[in-house]
């Protein structure tokens, strides 16, 4: 399998049921709009859990984005929906313990003990999410959450007040309530799905409609870079000064619209490092060697993945970006509702057995190498060539209320 670019977008979220508020769901995907659209019955597909039409509609309080993977992201939903097991959390610190369940043989009549996920409220779900994003696997990453629930917000403020540990300061915590007329809400509380154009119209203004799931948001730096790297291996390192290998060495493009800066990977690398806090493998911010502009690290990387892995993306982004009569982010919008099955939604709450820890954890080493050691692998290996296993991840189980 080929390896595939940093994601446009993938998120763990929170649901809770707007009929009785005690029932809540966890779980990830790539496109929240949709997602919800399919938990509520809108739209095919969902879970068995939040099937109930006695728990519809539900509606997405939090989600928590920036995962350098999909394979990150599942790591927390796990982590979040099996507290009681998840080696990110120390045992002084833990909230939620497994229970035991007994079940009985109808034929023999022999009984079975074996430990079961425990049932969390809203609040616990809470409580250990700001566990695991205090842990150090977790607090290293350039993660958000952003609420959007007023009454939601205000809990997860409340439990941050009461605990000694703070979240890293790098972890942007947002309430990212819809900023809409009366017509819009009217238009998207009907029975009448929102067409694209609507769809489209509402990214940026707030809510779980405010996502762009695509990757619309590279097309002008993507565009630039084109241009830029048509000019041939004359090129110099912002950093460094020296030349640049176009063909054999990663190199990033500053997004500012009037700076034409290339850089080394591993030299920006250094140069952000040196002016963020010690310890950190891979820098989350810096400053443009050039134009000093203020970047991120995950943005940066997940525009040079895109160009150097995904070749096909990147030519639907370019292609539709210069077609002024509609925009790039609805066509792109249009094309992965068309698309669904490259990237699927994950539900491990719906399913089978609780899976073992000893199975996540050792996944835990493939998402580190998809970010941390990114770049190493990348320029080691040769464009086009580059092959690694398929990464399966089971379900697991839980089917209560």
């Amino acid at each position: 399998m080929d390896l595939k670019a940093i994601p446009a977008f993938y998120g763990v979220y929170l649901l809770q049921s707007t009929v009785r508020k005690a029932s809540s769901y966890i779980g990830s995907t790539p496109h929240p709009v949709r997602r919800l659209g399919q938990h509520n019955g809108r739209v095919k597909g969902g879970a068995v859990r939040t099937s109930r039409a006695s728990l519809r509609p539900w509606e997405m309080v939090c989600i928590v984005s920036g995962f350098p993977s999909n394979i990150a992201a599942l790591q927390l939903e796990w982590a979040l929906q099996n507290p009681h097991l998840s080696r990110h959390i120390d045992n002084d610190k833990r909230i939620s313990f497994a229970v035991t369940r007994t079940k009985t043989n109808a034929k023999t009549g022999k009984t079975r003990r074996k430990p079961g996920r425990p049932s969390t409220s809203l609040l616990e779900k809470l409580s250990n999410l700001h566990l695991l994003l205090r842990a150090p696997y977790f607090s290293q990453w350039p993660l958000e959450i952003r609420f959007f629930n007023q009454d939601v917000f205000q809990a997860w403020q409340t439990w941050c007040e009461r605990v000694d540990e703070q979240l890293h300061p790098s972890i942007r915590v947002i309430l990212d309530l819809p900023h809409r007329s009366e017509e819009e809400v009217e238009e998207i509380t009907s029975g009448q799905r929102p067409t694209k154009r609507r769809k489209m119209d509402l990214i940026g203004k707030g809510g779980i409609d405010g996502i762009d799931p695509t990757y619309a948001s590279l097309a002008q730096v993507l565009q630039k870079g084109q241009f830029i790297l048509d000019e041939g291996d004359e090129q110099k390192c912002a950093v460094c000064s020296k030349p640049l290998n176009l063909k054999h060495e990663l190199v990033t493009i500053c997004p500012g619209s009037h700076c034409q800066s290339l850089s080394h990977v591993t030299c920006l690398s250094k140069h952000f490092l040196q002016s963020s806090p010690p310890g950190l493998l891979v820098p989350k911010t810096g400053t443009c060697p050039s134009c000093r502009t203020s970047l991120s690290w995950i943005d940066l990387m997940k525009e040079m993945s895109l160009r150097t892995r995904g070749p096909k993306e990147v030519k639907k982004v370019l292609s539709k970006s210069m077609k002024s009569t509609v925009s790039a982010a609805e066509i792109l919008e249009t094309e992965s509702e068309d698309d669904l099955e490259d990237e699927e939604d994950f539900d491990a709450e719906d399913s089978g057995e609780d899976r073992p820890i000893s199975d996540i954890d050792a996944q835990s080493v493939t998402s580190m190498e998809s970010f941390s050691t990114m770049i190493s692998k990348m320029i080691n290996a040769s464009p086009g060539k580059t092959k690694r296993l398929e990464i399966v991840i089971e379900d697991s189980d839980d089917d209560r209320e």
